[in-house]
């Protein structure tokens, strides 16, 4: 048998146009590039530590400053006429009467007011003091004329009386009354079926009284300083007896801008 030919091939020289045509070195060029780059180590990126979360600080509440309480500063004539009263004494009500005309020194017709500390809570009733208040109060029957004027957002009344037929027609209106305490309530007695004889009784000198409703007080006008010193004291005995005294724990007699003076109300 005849020996075979074996061509060598020198990759060291550079290409002939025989090898470049059939494409030989070129790929034996890329597979040893491919080779190297295999065997070549893959760089490692070193492990950066975590860092902690950053967490947001919560915002720190504001320190609310107490207001200061402003302390008022009363008149000389106030405090002269306080050093007119004994602290620790209850007075009869024709004493404390004749002292309240003494420290009342105004320049105009002052309201005598009667301040009640009660034994119990939501108290309320009708009060008909022989001599009124000194006050006129306007009551108005509810007509289709005062809703005109509601309409309009006009009030010139104190009292406002109401048939159980026109309620429908004025509930329209419980906004603006309500707040005022102009409302018509069955409760107060303002809604009534003979208006007239229940304004007739109301301008009088007939008032509602209620205690507040977060506290067992009652505050009342029984009059006017211009009043007589019977008038005022069958007034003062008017509203003490309505009310009972079992239901009073203390009461002051006051006239506007005047001290206090405590009563004996047994």
């Amino acid at each position: 048998m005849g020996k075979k030919k074996i061509a060598v091939v020198d990759l060291s020289q550079s290409d002939t146009p025989k090898l470049k045509a059939s494409g030989t070195r070129s790929q034996k060029l890329k597979k040893a590039k491919q080779s190297k780059k295999l065997e070549a180590p893959i760089p490692v990126k070193p492990i950066e530590p975590k860092q902690p979360l950053k967490t947001k600080a919560k915002p720190q509440a504001k320190k609310v400053k107490a207001k200061k309480r402003i302390k008022h500063s009363r008149s000389k004539r106030y405090l002269a006429a306080k050093t007119k009263l004994d602290k620790t004494k209850a007075y009869a009500p024709k004493p404390a009467l004749k002292l309240l005309r003494d420290i009342s020194q105004v320049n105009f017709d002052a309201s005598v007011e009667l301040h009640l500390n009660l034994s119990v809570d939501k108290l309320s009733g009708e009060l008909e003091l022989p001599h009124g208040t000194g006050k006129t109060q306007t009551v108005e029957i509810a007509s289709d004329k005062t809703l005109t004027k509601l309409k309009n957002g006009q009030i010139d009344f104190d009292v406002l009386i109401a048939e159980p037929k026109i309620m429908p027609k004025l509930a329209k209106y419980a906004k603006l009354l309500g707040p005022k305490g102009l409302m018509p309530n069955p409760k107060v007695g303002t809604i009534t079926d003979k208006p007239e004889a229940l304004k007739k009784k109301l301008s009088l000198g007939t008032s509602r009284y209620k205690s507040e409703p977060k506290a067992p007080l009652i505050h009342l006008v029984i009059g006017k300083l211009s009043f007589k010193d019977n008038q005022l004291e069958a007034n003062l005995a008017t509203a003490i007896s309505t009310i009972k005294p079992k239901n009073i724990t203390s009461a002051y007699l006051c006239s506007s801008m005047s001290p206090s003076i405590k009563l004996a109300v047994n």
